[in-house]
């Protein structure tokens, strides 16, 4: 490689040149043609459209009018990843849609028309929607090989550069170094690896079939000792040839035979404090006094002494009292997760609820369905089923048979799946039937657990409390329907603490004094047959329904509060003994939780040495190993109100 330095004036910014060209996909114009051949390679999806649209909007023939932020009508958590589910978002598009008016949806849908057509006709696609220098782009990488060699015909295309040459510093290998002489010249990379380069055998072609000087009459190693002579001969003012002494694994280079010999060396340490820096990073490692006054510098340095400090500090978690980011934590609306992070990891639940830190959203082609979406879909499965035996058979979901349960359960599960497949990620086909086969048995099992009926049951399945989102999707017919007003606020007694969400499941007597109250798990059941209580605070969701149905039907003096497992051999339910005492206990656990956060101890709980904490990244390296060995003892004390909590089964 070659780099030269022409005379510059003492205030003029110099413009790097690319003699031997740019890389198409280094401009604009490649990128849009880049984005285009994305989609046809590898389908349509919702980042793949979005990024090729906003680029045809400002290089290509289609979409020029189209506003900037036209993507936030799109459902955000939707895939979209065949042509038929974009025609059916855009069919409900409308110009209130758009900002500031007008009806951009018919140029969305022909966009997806265009690219439809598929890869075969690659050619005319790129007709359609490019011009200018995208398309003689386009149309030289279909004719350096066929249209599923985009990705290698795009990557390998250059532009000739639009800075002149002549008075700019020019970064080229040393082949076209050598047809534009330059005054002062600097080669790197002189070792025996690297320059001259190595002749090989044609892997198709070996000598002993045709000799390699027939192949290739002038061979690589040649053309590189030419190359260096001539630029030795045409270089008007100094060279300087430069080589490093390892390689990237860190083994010994040898030099290169075009190397001087015997000339002065300079040796330059990879860890040198640089005469001129390249950037602000380098000017910081360059003066290490000055980094060292910097804030970040300072909070970085202390934040690590208070680590490896015997006692709890603010890097530890604690701030002052009634902060008003806890507060304004502590006044949302509140969901088991929520208070299970609250109770086990004070410090997870700053940063999830306080902060606003959340988990990058799922791979547009996920491999697996995970966990969460699994019960997703289980769930949502659960409900269309219970509902749709409660409002068609007569005495409902408790006098339902086994085979109307049955019916009632593929039914529901086909439009789940359907509407699943409209809106969320999912794995490929083959991984997807298996997991909805997993899905409908465990959901048989879940429905038809033999289990006496309560006299006159009704049975609700998925019903939103507490002002849950969910209740303001509901029209007004739907919430006549359900057995409370889904917008009626529940707080958790003897504390300021208000919970939402929805309940799996609740059976009721037609005089409306018992009530059942089922959580569905779709995880493995305990071991041993040991019945959960709280679980060291992960276990919630059955209390919180409870403390839902007190709150909202007051006319109800007896909850049954169960957890369903219905997975494996061991299926079966798990009802709280004493759900009057466990639930006077949590709201005790759950108050001084609160009462402890507010006061400033949002320090790292149990819950922050679980091995899936989705928050480890932001704790001390090594944190099991070190950290928590010399805080938790004191963390323990400062939390003493919840530390009992964390050892319950």
């Amino acid at each position: 490689m070659g780099r030269s330095f022409p005379g510059l004036e003492r205030n003029e910014r110099p413009r790097p040149a690319f003699v031997h060209g740019r890389k198409v996909l280094t401009t604009p114009d490649g990128q849009v043609a880049a984005a285009i051949a994305d989609v046809l390679l590898r389908g349509f999806s919702h980042t793949r459209m979005v990024r090729l649209a906003s680029l045809l909007r400002r290089h290509g023939k289609l979409l020029t009018a189209l506003p900037r932020d036209w993507a936030q009508a799109l459902p955000k958590d939707a895939p979209l990843l065949d042509a038929t589910r974009w025609r059916q978002v855009l069919s409900t598009f409308t110009p209130d849609s758009f900002s500031g008016g007008g009806d951009h949806a018919p140029a969305l849908c022909e966009l997806v028309a265009i690219l439809a057509r598929g890869l075969k006709r690659a050619a005319e696609i790129g007709d359609l929607l490019l011009k200018g220098r995208s398309l003689a782009i386009w149309r030289k990488a279909l004719t350096e090989g066929p249209p599923e060699a985009l990705d290698v015909t795009l990557t390998s295309l250059r532009l000739p550069d639009d800075v002149g040459p002549e008075a700019a510093i020019i970064w080229t290998p040393a082949a076209a170094l050598a047809a534009v002489p330059r005054p002062f010249v600097r080669l790197i990379g002189l070792t025996s690896r690297a320059w001259p380069r190595h002749a090989s055998e044609d892997p198709l072609l070996p000598d002993h079939i045709i000799p390699s000087h027939r192949l290739e009459p002038l061979p690589l190693h040649d053309a590189d000792r030419r190359d260096f002579h001539t630029i030795c001969r045409t270089t008007a003012r100094q060279i300087v040839c430069s080589r490093s002494r390892r390689d990237a694994e860190g083994r010994l280079n040898g030099m290169s035979p075009l190397y001087p010999l015997n000339p002065p060396e300079v040796h330059l340490q990879r860890a040198r404090i640089p005469e001129h820096a390249a950037g602000w990073s380098d000017r910081l490692f360059a003066r290490p006094a000055e980094f060292d006054e910097l804030p970040e510098a300072l909070s970085a340095i202390s934040c690590w002494i208070d680590w490896h400090t015997g006692r709890l500090t603010a890097s530890d978690g604690l701030i002052r009292r009634d902060h008003p980011v806890v507060t304004a934590a502590l006044q949302r609306q509140q969901s088991a997760t929520s208070l299970v992070k609250l109770l086990r990891d004070p410090l997870g639940y700053l940063w999830r609820y306080g902060f606003g830190w959340t988990e990058p959203s799922e791979t547009e082609d996920p491999l697996l369905l995970d966990a969460l979406a699994f019960g997703n879909v289980l769930h949502a499965t659960l409900q269309a089923a219970v509902t749709s035996v409660e409002a068609s058979r007569p005495g409902g979901f408790g006098a339902a048979s086994s085979q109307e349960m049955c019916a009632a359960l593929d039914s529901a599960l086909d439009t789940v799946a359907a509407d699943w497949e409209q809106s969320q990620p999912t794995p490929p086909p083959v991984i997807w039937r298996r997991k909805l086969q997993d899905i409908r048995d465990l959901a048989i099992v879940a429905l038809t657990f033999e289990e006496p009926s309560l006299s006159g049951q009704r049975s609700w399945a998925e019903i939103p409390f507490g002002g849950d989102h969910r209740a303001l999707e509901l029209t007004p017919e739907q919430r006549a329907g359900l057995p409370w007003d889904p917008l009626t606020p529940v707080v958790i007694p003897g504390t300021k603490l208000r919970i939402g969400g929805s309940i799996d499941r609740i059976d009721l007597t037609s005089a409306g004094d018992m009530a059942r109250v089922t959580d569905y798990k779709s995880g493995r059941p305990p071991r041993n047959g040991s019945e959960p209580i709280l679980k060291g605070g992960a276990e919630l969701q059955r209390c919180l329904y409870a403390f839902a149905v007190q709150s909202l039907l007051p006319g109800v003096n007896s909850i049954s509060s169960r957890l369903l497992y219905p997975k494996g051999a061991d299926s079966g339910l798990y009802s709280l003994a004493d759900p009057d005492a466990v639930l006077s206990r949590l709201a005790e656990f759950l108050a001084a939780a609160a009462r402890l956060a507010a006061a400033g101890n949002v320090l790292p709980g149990r819950g922050a040495q679980d091995i899936y904490n989705d928050f480890a990244f932001a704790l001390p390296g090594g944190a099991k190993e070190s950290y928590f060995e010399l805080k938790f003892p004191l963390i323990a004390a400062r939390l003493g109100d919840l530390a009992s909590l964390w050892e319950m089964e």
